[in-house]
């Protein structure tokens, strides 16, 4: 039995996904996988499979602040991982419990749009959420994702490299700009870290057969697993990349055909 008073905790704020394959789900599973005990908060609840995403559901901030206090008070935490927020509520929420924990380090995935296009922000929550982009001390995005915080198309992988370094000037954040949605030949799952005044790229962790669901959360959720054991911000992606092959491994499909990460 492991000593609990010893085990790193992360804080998990994202949504619910009922097939158990993105959200806050996913992120204990990944956070399990990298030795790191997750606490969660549910944003929103969603509804979705693996192939299609229809509808997100708010959650009371009262409810959401009580929970965040909750999470604090059961466990000491060591980092926050933050996905899909969905609602200005839950925006509001997680922007204050941020500025009341600024010691602990977040790693934000900024979850704008589901795969099939499905906007997974309300409008009336962009400018908490823009606040939140500031608190970040790690963020995430993938390629659309990236273009939309910066407001402009990224045309080649020079270009993209160029961004991350911007988005942490507009941010303050390390970047780890995701290459799984890359076009540009042979740069296809490269992804590009910008911290400390750095670039590193990192190759690719293979060949990911079937599009498999939940990646983007996997991936932050490790990085913030890694961050909680005492990981700098470019060996914790390299930890979260390497842990996030073995769940791509272990992958099984849904009855749809898409895959869902396992360990």
């Amino acid at each position: 039995m492991k000593n609990w008073s010893g085990m790193p905790v992360i804080l998990a704020f994202g949504g619910f996904d009922p097939t158990g394959g993105a959200g806050v789900l996913m992120d204990s599973r990944a956070a399990a996988a990298a030795g790191v005990h997750a606490s969660a908060v549910v944003s929103c609840l969603t509804v979705q499979t693996t192939a299609s995403f229809s509808r997100f559901a708010s959650v009371p901030r009262d409810v959401l602040d009580e929970s965040l206090a909750a999470a604090v008070k059961c466990c000491p935490l060591r980092a926050v991982k933050v996905g899909m927020v969905g609602t200005r509520a839950a925006a509001e929420a997680i922007l204050t419990f941020a500025a009341a924990h600024r010691d602990l380090p977040l790693v934000l995935d900024p979850v704008l749009r589901s795969s099939s296009g499905a906007p997974l922000l309300s409008s009336s929550a962009l400018p908490a959420y823009r606040q939140l982009l500031r608190r970040a001390a790690v963020l995430t995005p993938n390629l659309p994702e990236a273009e939309k915080l910066l407001d402009r198309r990224i045309v080649s992988f020079d270009d993209a490299a160029a961004a991350a370094e911007e988005l942490s000037g507009l941010t303050g954040a390390s970047v780890v700009l995701k290459g799984g949605h890359f076009p540009w030949r042979g740069r296809r799952g490269t992804d590009i870290v910008f911290s400390d005044g750095q670039t590193t790229f990192l190759p690719p962790i293979g060949a990911r057969r079937g599009d498999p669901h939940g990646t983007g959360c996997a991936l932050a959720a490790a990085i913030a697993a890694r961050i909680a054991t005492g990981d700098a911000v470019v060996p914790a992606v390299l930890g979260a990349k390497s842990l996030l092959s073995k769940l791509v491994a272990g992958r099984f499909p849904s009855s749809e055909g898409r895959p869902i990460l396992f360990p």
